[in-house]
């Protein structure tokens, strides 16, 4: 894997973590301050061990750990919330 490949593959867990925890404040509320969150994709073995190696490498003495395990993501969908397409001659 790249590093642009471990880049965008984060950059998109990420993103989609955000707007879970939007989702659900509560679990948000849960996250210790100055946390280390480390997304562990199910799906992507190569992309999990990526990242608990990055944490092992990145976490500062003492600092929490957020392991979140993610099953899969669902593909992406259109949130547009009726368009009006028009089409000029």
């Amino acid at each position: 894997m790249t590093e642009q490949d471990l880049f965008l593959k984060n950059l998109k867990l990420s993103r989609e973590f955000d707007l879970y925890l939007i989702e659900h404040p509560e679990v948000a509320e849960r996250i210790p301050a100055h946390a280390l969150i480390v997304l562990l994709p199910e799906d992507d073995p190569d992309l999990c061990a990526k990242n608990q190696e990055l944490a092992r490498v990145r976490r500062e003495p003492g600092q929490p750990v957020v392991s979140v395990r993610v099953g899969a993501l669902t593909p992406p969908r259109s949130r547009l919330v009726n368009p009006k397409v028009e089409v000029a001659a």
